[in-house]
């Protein structure tokens, strides 16, 4: 893969640090998708019963309504197969169960399906066409697939109907931070944090909008924050490591990565996000490293070395 981004030091802080994102957590290189962000998002979805047993005896007995919510249950908990038949069955004894159809929309997002997520929560927008839910379903499967201008029309509306709702003022936060907007949805961030301060999702996303904007040290502390509700959540743990290496705390980045990706790949992930800076001699240490603890396996970091010696050499003509 090739990064048309990195190792620019330009004003443009916001793509090289929506592409470290991205990278870091995958610990894969560099993304083509420079704007691509790791959020997390919470869905309007009780889990407070996810010991509902992973069968279908029961659901013929069941009405409409029981089952869409044992199918929002079961989808919550990644169980997308059982979820699938439960909303299929309440469809078939209540075709006009406008749930129903936005689960099916969720569980089409949940495959990368964003098409056809459209086409569900259209369905539900046939029913009821002021469905918040709908509309920020459908905007969120235009964000995915790269229609902004759609996607901020389509979030638009379901702010018109409730302006107050929390994944509508999420959605369009995170429409704004791809669109390049982040004096717009930095204050969208802080709106949200007060709504709910109480969800590891909120700090974590306000902690990408400070890295965005190239706040290192305040987005480490929402990282913190964000770590104290979810402590075992990998990709906080790695958005919190990347904001300690852009902050300049090498040594905790370092600590954080090895829990997450092992030494390795801690000072793989270290070395691209130094080489995007364009600290090339670091970069090249830490790559080099990373070979030395693991050569037969992390090919990943031969292959950074070899971007690294393009991206020099790239630097050096562009002096000349």
């Amino acid at each position: 893969m090739q990064c048309n981004t990195c190792g620019q030091g330009g004003p443009k802080r916001s793509v090289l640090i929506l592409l470290i994102v991205m990278a870091v957590i995958l610990a894969s290189g560099c993304s083509q998708s420079a704007r691509k962000v790791s959020y997390i998002s919470d869905d309007a979805v009780s889990l407070e019963s996810l010991s509902a047993k992973d069968d279908t005896s029961s659901m013929q007995s069941k009405s409409a309504q029981e089952l869409v919510t044992a199918g929002f249950i079961y989808l919550a908990n990644e169980n997308l197969r059982i979820a699938e038949l439960h909303f299929a069955t309440a469809l078939n004894k209540d075709p006009q169960m406008v749930n129903a159809f936005i689960g099916l929309g969720r569980i089409e997002m949940s495959k990368g399906n964003y098409s056809a997520a459209m086409v569900r929560f259209g369905q539900a927008r046939e029913l009821d066409p002021q469905s918040v839910y709908a509309l920020t379903g459908e905007a969120r499967a235009l964000r995915m697939e790269g229609k902004l201008n759609a996607a901020i029309k389509k979030i638009n509306t379901a702010m018109a109907v409730d302006p107050k709702d929390i994944n509508v003022i999420k959605e369009l936060a995170m429409i704004y931070d791809l669109m390049g907007k982040e004096n717009l949805s930095g204050p969208l961030y802080h709106e949200i944090l007060a709504m709910a301060p109480d969800q590891a999702a909120n700090h974590n996303n306000l902690g990408l909008n400070y890295m965005i904007r190239g706040e290192y040290p305040e987005a480490v502390l929402s990282f913190l924050h964000a770590l104290a509700l979810d402590k075992d959540n990998i990709r906080i743990k790695n958005n919190l490591a990347s904001a300690y290496l852009l902050s300049g705390d090498k040594g905790n980045s370092i600590e954080i990565f090895k829990g997450t990706v092992g030494e390795a790949g801690a000072y793989n992930n270290v070395g691209y996000l130094l080489m995007t800076q364009g600290n090339f001699d670091e970069a090249e240490q830490a790559f080099k490293k990373a070979l030395q603890l693991n050569p037969s396996y992390y090919v990943r970091a031969q292959e950074n070395l070899d971007k690294l010696q393009g991206m020099r050499n790239t630097a050096r003509a562009s002096q000349l």
